[in-house]
């Protein structure tokens, strides 16, 4: 077929461009077509569904995939029984298996079992994600497991909305055969995760009947399951006090597994008087396993006090796992020892330096009652304040209260301990705010974590729920100043993911409410950032004036630079200059490495409008010499774009080339897709000046895709430009002036006088 011709041909060359008459060689080798770059283009948007192939300048590169993703949990060593079930599984070609029934059955090591079985049948990775559906706490939404299932499949950038990843992962997994484990299910969150195609697989676990699917029901274990269980976990004892042991523990395999653990130091004739002892309670509560709380209470009642109670505090972890710290935190002294005990006897699971609870035995501990965890999140404010003051110490923050003072405080104090702290904890720290409710705590945390989503996280899922949790507790109390700090919170969510029209009214609302307080910094943070803003969206007197309002409220180094970048379309250049100076010399104080990097590369940009090529060089050079991994992948783009129009100006065409691809492969990886656009529309402009007409025309259009899709009035302006220039030359004269009116006019709506010289 064409389109295996046409994947052979862009794979023989992975990661780098084919060019276009080579691959049309490759697909008709024997056949001379009319339109063959036409032919061609058709045939690589049918590609498209299930490769990613870029457009470049000189052909089409396909992206390498990564490793297949292989995220199945460990296979449990002494799994015993279910072959009927097993044999059943393996059987099914159904795409959605079901694997259902009450709590403490085995449904997860059952799903994980025959997942390892059929693994070679899914050789482009296998995907799993814990719902928690059916834990106390707040279950993982869609939006956040996709965001991992397409991180995991190789998508450099994640949409934001929920359709959006849904539409993407059914398109990655259309042509490919993926096995997915989606486990604590409910109803409404399988369909979203369900792979596309007839060679991709879901297995899910639910305590809920799900008829719809093919359903495998599992029940307590049989006798026969039950002792090879026991044998398998080292339980002695006679035959009728194993026996018993079983009946007692009602054949759940939880249940039995606790229990071998307690045996694993006491004697099974005085378990079993324990068992059978009136103080026992006779039920769990939960859909009749009336022998699982006994069996809970006995472990739990063998632990020391100390032990005893810090399980009572574990069943308030809202997240998934913890680390000791988050233990001790919670237990106000160190919690290495009584973390110990629970392991060994099974209460508490590790996986390496991460601890976790079981959903049955987190519901037991919670029920056995234990205050608000609210030490634990004060551990998490204290210590997520801290890294992202390390991360972003120019941002507006709110005030942290008073704050417990032997709470456990990590070493953050550098950017790489900070982002290691803070890409484990992410997850917990989110479901502490949405556990915490209607507390301040809620926007405290929530406030505390913006620094690195702004500049660190992989997607905005996890930053627009913590934001709205806390603008909802806000509200419920009444408190004005948080709640403007969360709408502020995602105005710059928003805008962080290129949403302009949608960050705009969290700003305008914003700063309406902080008007009506007497917290002027965060006023002026605000409408800087509505200013901002107003920048994306080509409203530049708009902008300006909001700038200098900020400004006359309160001067930070962030808003003079952003006012000199805004008058670095508006004009006159002199004075952003004079702007950006100002707020080099006030970064420079405050020894603020980020600020003084940005007033750097925003002065190598107005020197560039201005042709003081000197200038421009003695920046780049400056700021290039504080580049670190840390700024992230689109400042990164951004020097390097800057770079290149230097060489473009200099008349270095052939280097200019090649820190421009530098500069677009550096934007792959950046949150906002306007790096990527000014790279191409510079890349456009140094390939037309070394007389390649069609791949300047074509980097010069994508650009210009990319920006009218975010509303980027600087943007289509720059690649409007480009191009009229690239048609000109072609001696299209009419398009050509089509192109530029068009630039004329979106530059004279958004006053980008300087854009329009």
């Amino acid at each position: 077929m064409r389109i295996d011709a046409l994947r052979r041909a862009l794979a023989a060359a992975p990661g780098q461009p084919v060019p276009f008459d080579d691959l049309i060689d490759a697909v008709w080798p024997d056949k001379r077509l009319a339109n063959p770059r036409q032919a061609l283009r058709k045939l690589v948007q049918r590609l498209r569904a299930t490769d990613q192939v870029v457009t470049e300048t000189s052909g089409y590169r396909l992206v390498a995939r990564g490793p297949e993703p292989r995220q199945l949990p460990a296979v449990l060593p002494d799994f015993v029984g279910r072959k009927d079930e097993i044999a059943r599984a393996l059987a099914s070609e159904a795409p959605v298996l079901a694997v259902t029934g009450p709590p403490g059955v085995g449904k997860t090591s059952l799903a994980v079992h025959v997942a390892h079985r059929l693994s070679a049948r899914f050789p482009d990775g296998q995907l799993y994600v814990n719902l928690r559906a059916f834990s106390e706490g707040e279950p993982v939404t869609a939006k956040q497991a996709l965001s991992r299932f397409l991180r995991a499949l190789g998508t450099e950038q994640v949409p934001a909305a929920l359709d959006a990843q849904i539409a993407l992962f059914r398109q990655l997994t259309a042509h490919r055969a993926v096995l997915v484990v989606i486990d604590n299910a409910s109803h409404d969150l399988i369909g979203p995760l369900c792979p596309a195609g007839d060679r991709s697989r879901a297995i899910v676990t639910s305590r809920a009947d799900l008829p719809e699917h093919d359903q495998i029901v599992v029940g307590v274990f049989t006798d026969a399951d039950a002792r090879a269980l026991l044998d398998n976990t080292g339980v002695a004892g006679r035959p009728d006090e194993r026996a018993e042991l079983i009946r007692l523990c009602a054949h759940l395999p939880l249940a039995l597994r606790i229990a071998a653990a307690h045996l694993a130091e006491r004697d099974i004739t005085d378990y079993l008087t324990d068992l059978r002892g009136e103080n026992r309670l006779e039920a769990l509560e939960i859909e009749g396993d009336t022998a699982v709380r006994a069996t809970f209470e006995l472990s739990y009642l063998a632990q020391p006090e100390l032990s005893r109670s810090l399980f009572r505090l574990l069943g308030q972890v809202p997240g998934a796992d913890f680390p000791v710290e988050a233990a001790t935190a919670l237990l106000g002294r160190d919690a290495t020892v009584p973390l110990g005990h629970l392991v060994t006897a099974n209460l508490v699971q590790r996986s390496k330096e991460r601890y976790s609870l079981h959903d049955l035995l987190g519901v037991y501990a919670r029920r056995l009652g234990a205050d608000a965890p609210t030490r634990l999140y004060e551990y998490y404010l204290l210590n997520a304040d801290a890294a992202g003051r390390t991360l972003n110490p120019e941002l507006q923050r709110l005030a942290v209260p008073p704050l417990q003072d032997d709470l456990p405080a990590h070493d953050v104090g550098d950017m790489p301990n900070a982002l290691a702290w803070l890409d484990a904890e992410r997850a917990n720290v989110v479901a502490a705010v949405l556990a915490a409710g209607d507390r301040p705590i809620a926007w405290q945390l929530a406030d505390s974590m913006r620094g690195y989503f702004l500049r660190h996280a992989a997607n905005v899922a996890d930053w627009y729920v913590s934001a709205r949790a806390g603008l909802r507790a806000a509200q419920e109390l009444g408190d004005v100043t948080a709640e403007a700090s969360m709408r502020g919170s995602l105005g710059l969510a928003h805008w962080r993911s290129g949403n302009f029209v949608d960050a705009l009214p969290e700003y305008e609302h914003a700063v309406a409410l902080a008007r009506r307080g007497d917290d002027l910094h965060s006023l002026s943070s605000y409408v800087g950032n509505l200013g901002i803003i107003h920048w994306e969206l080509g409203n530049l007197a708009e902008a300006a004036r909001a700038m200098h309002e900020s400004l006359g409220i309160a001067p930070t180094p962030t808003t003079l630079f952003n006012l000199g970048c805004v008058l670095t379309d508006l004009g006159p250049l002199p004075l952003a200059v004079s702007r950006c100076e100002e707020a080099l010399r006030m970064a420079a104080e405050r020894k603020l490495t980020a600020g003084v990097a940005f007033c750097l590369h925003g002065l190598a940009i107005a020197h560039l409008f201005i042709g003081d090529l000197a200038r421009v060089a003695k920046y780049l050079d400056e700021v290039e010499a504080l580049l670190t991994p840390e700024f992230g992948p689109t400042f990164e783009s951004r020097v390097l774009d800057a770079r290149a129009f230097l060489l473009l100006e200099q008349g270095r065409f052939e280097q200019a080339e090649i820190v421009c691809r530098r500069a677009v492969e550096a934007s792959a990886g950046a949150e906002k897709e306007m790096a990527e656009a000014d790279a191409r529309s510079t890349l456009g402009t140094v390939l037309r000046r070394l007389g390649r007409l069609d791949e300047a025309a074509a980097q010069h259009e994508q650009a210009l895709m990319t920006c009218r899709d975010a509303a980027l009035a600087r943007g289509q302006v720059q690649a409007l430009t480009g191009l009229a220039a690239d048609l000109r030359e072609q001696g299209d004269l009419q398009e050509a002036l089509h192109r530029a009116t068009e630039a004329s006019k979106i530059a004279e709506r958004g006053q980008l006088r300087v854009r329009r010289v």
